[in-house]
């Protein structure tokens, strides 16, 4: 098996692909490598099985039972993703405390702990790194992903570097995806709910032969939404969208594995663009008559908003047995064209509207070796490649009802190259070192087409050394304490989103944790405390459309998380996590604060934010998850309660723009056949029906907003064979 070049879009793309691919490694022969796929995944050496209290997870790169692993991990088997109703990453926060997932538009911004990126659009990457089967997905457009098939997610929280293949200050969500089955088994599911939502599932494996297996998963969804316009009262949020994704694995031999996978996804879904006005902060307000809407489920928009999405992406996994060592390659390929349009003023009036496509190619090459010297020492040892080019060929700008004309265009092209290490010492019975190191060179390039200004160019390099060190005690059969120190580094950027060519530095963290671990029959719990030192903060002033975006900050975060699962009767299980976060600003004193003109547009201002809170790292996260099972009629009763609260939550750096504190609960009752192959489900989210923001973005035209969604009740049927 082979991987073609003619794939591939760009010639100059594969062959710098190929080049350093065999560069990293000479054992990378033409075939090596092994798929494993992509909407929704995470690779096989991630995975985690999940057998009452006895869990393995591999956040270190090889299996270990989780409360041996010194790093702060939530793990979610995928049937207690099924049990509490979550189906995509932008759910996870019910179930993982310390987390949050909002919105800048339709980029995905994920949080943890406070650390996270204000910074969002062409050339900009995210704090925390979403990995499906062991493969990056570099896109904030469509890294909220659905969860098809799913065995475990992980939630690392704290820098990672010297084990996954970039960089990321914040942590890192894995998700891991069913491997195929030489079993024939099947799973269909459909279920519909509040405004009108079907949504159909299927997943189906078996072997070919004795040494191949193949899998399908598929999923479509449609709904009406919960948003109505004022104009003419249609649905502004009508969505569709589905996706399907397919692997073959090869069991070459006793020693050798591939895995060639592929995912297609394709979504018309305006949910997070059809926004309306924060408290009435809108250019239309000066406009008389004008529709200025606030309240959830409301917009006036008289441009019509628009999310397309549509994407392609191959992999290729390769596991080889040599011996006292193992070999593992990762091979991505991935091409995403997404088309936005924005009514940016959020009125009823024609103040400004815009619209672009992006168009979003990557390519990644991974090589691994890992090994153990006897019981005392494990290593892992890893060289990683990216390349991602991004094109907004033309973003089109429409003011006061004037056509719309091109403002800019922009290409950003990364290469980065990394090479890092991890090694685990056993001193004695009971103590462990471990030490870890990471290398990496990031190359940024933007190509800038201004209408007004010309073409511009620029290029900037960046390099770090970013290590890790922990110890670990057993201070009993199955507890453990540790202590650990980290580095991060978030790479710089060349953001075209501020129309000039201007550098950004990297960010850098250093982290200091201490935790505690225990598994018992019917009991874990977990603790840890942690101080992070946050410097050259990137952020962002919005305008309408385009940011400005700079180092600008540091930042001082500590805090605790904690969690304890207990099977308190055969029937019944409770758990419940904590984190308290304490994220302010040591050092900004160029915060901006947006201020209304008699205009009616907004103009920024210059603020010092020292000692402010962050944004979007709240004082407090907690949940609850509950289950409790019955015998009925033969078969099986599940109940099911999720409870989330948060305390207040600041949009941006100078407290101007929040939501208050909030809990949402969400209820599911499932019932199993004695068969166990019928299952039927009824359902209710935030059955209380908060309204509650999950994005507040301010800009020159307006403070628009978007809302999560009210209460909506449903039922679901499964059918499964194995």
């Amino acid at each position: 098996m082979t991987i073609t070049v003619s794939y591939l879009h760009s010639p100059r793309a594969v062959a710098r692909g190929l080049r350093v691919s065999a560069a990293m490694s000479a054992l990378v022969l033409a075939g090596v490598g092994g798929a494993a796929l992509a909407q929704d995944t995470a690779l096989p050496q991630e995975q985690a099985v999940v057998d009452s209290m006895d869990i393995v997870v591999t956040a270190q790169r090889r299996q270990e039972r989780l409360e041996d692993v010194p790093i702060s991990i939530a793990s979610i088997g995928g049937a207690a993703l099924e049990n509490s109703g979550v189906t995509r990453v932008s759910q996870l926060p019910a179930l993982v405390p310390g987390l949050r997932l909002d919105q800048s538009g339709t980029f995905a911004q994920p949080t943890i702990r406070g650390v996270g990126s204000s910074v969002a659009g062409p050339g900009l990457s995210s704090n925390v790194g979403t990995y499906v089967d062991g493969f990056y997905i570099p896109n904030s457009l469509t890294s909220d992903l659905s969860f098809m098939s799913v065995e475990n997610v992980q939630v690392l929280k704290g820098p990672q570097g010297t084990l996954f293949g970039r960089n990321a200050t914040g942590g890192a969500i894995l998700v891991t995806t069913k491997a195929p089955s030489f079993t024939p088994t099947m799973m269909a599911r459909a279920s519909y709910q509040s405004f009108d939502r079907l949504n159909l599932g299927f997943y189906a494996s078996t072997g070919l032969t004795d040494k191949l297996a193949l899998d399908v998963t598929g999923y479509y969804e449609r709904g009406d939404g919960f948003v109505t316009s004022l104009i003419d009262g249609h649905s502004e949020a009508r969505f569709e969208k589905w996706a399907v994704r397919s692997k073959l694995l090869a069991e070459l031999s006793d020693h050798a594995k591939l895995t060639l996978a592929y995912s297609h996804q394709r979504s018309d879904d305006p949910t997070f663009v059809a926004k309306n006005v924060y408290r009435g902060l809108s250019a239309g307000s000066e406009v008389s008559g004008a529709l200025i809407p606030s309240d959830r489920g409301d917009v006036a928009n008289n441009y019509e908003t628009q999310s397309r999405i549509n994407g392609d992406a191959v992999y290729l996994t390769g596991e080889f047995d040599l011996g006292d060592v193992t070999l593992k390659s990762y091979t991505q390929y991935r091409d995403e064209r997404v088309f936005i349009a924005n009514d940016n003023d959020s009125s009823s009036e024609s103040i400004v509207h815009s619209n672009y496509q992006s168009i979003d190619k990557a390519f990644t090459q991974e090589l691994n070796l890992s090994g153990s010297m006897g019981d005392r020492f494990n290593w892992f040892l890893g060289g990683y490649y990216f390349w991602n080019d991004i094109a907004y060929p033309s973003v089109n700008v429409s003011s006061l009802g004037a056509p719309f004309v091109k403002t800019q265009g922009s290409v950003n092209t990364t290469n980065a190259y990394a090479i890092f290490a991890d090694g685990t010492y056993k001193i004695g019975d009971r103590l462990f070192l471990t030490g870890g190191l990471r290398y990496s060179i990031e190359k940024a390039d933007l190509h800038l087409d201004l209408p007004s200004d010309g073409i511009h160019h620029g290029e900037r390099t960046w390099k770090s050394l970013t290590p890790r060190a922990v110890v670990r005690y057993e201070v009993a059969d199955r507890a453990s304490i540790y202590a650990s120190y980290s580095k991060g580094f978030k790479s710089g950027q060349l953001p075209a989103s501020s129309n000039r060519i201007l550098p950004v530095d990297p960010e850098k963290i250093d982290a200091f944790e201490i935790g505690y671990k225990m598994a018992r029959p019917g009991l874990r719990f977990d603790m840890s405390a942690y101080y992070y030192d946050y410097k050259d903060l990137q952020v962002t002033a919005f305008l309408s459309p385009g940011s400005i975006v700079r180092n600008a900050a540091s930042a001082e975060i500590y805090g605790v998380d904690a969690q304890i699962t207990a099977e308190l009767t055969p029937r019944f299980s409770v758990t419940l996590g904590g984190a308290y976060t304490h994220g302010q600003y040591k050092d900004f004193d160029t915060a901006v604060r947006y201020v209304q003109q008699p205009s009616g547009f907004f103009a920024v201002e210059t603020v010092d934010a020292s000692g402010f809170a962050m944004q979007r790292a709240p004082r407090f996260t907690g949940s609850a998850d509950v289950n409790y099972k019955l015998p009925v009629g033969g078969g099986e009763l599940l109940l099911n309660g999720n409870l989330y609260y948060t305390s207040r939550i600041y949009f941006d750096p100078v407290e101007q723009f929040y939501q208050n504190k909030y809990a949402l609960l969400n209820l599911r009752a499932t019932y199993t056949l004695p068969d166990t192959a019928w299952s039927f489900s009824i359902y209710g989210t935030n059955v209380t029906d908060k309204a509650y923001r999950n994005q507040v973005q301010p800009a020159t035209a307006a403070v628009q907003q978007g809302y999560g969604e009210p209460a909506s009740v449903g039922a679901s049927v499964q059918f499964r064979f194995h």
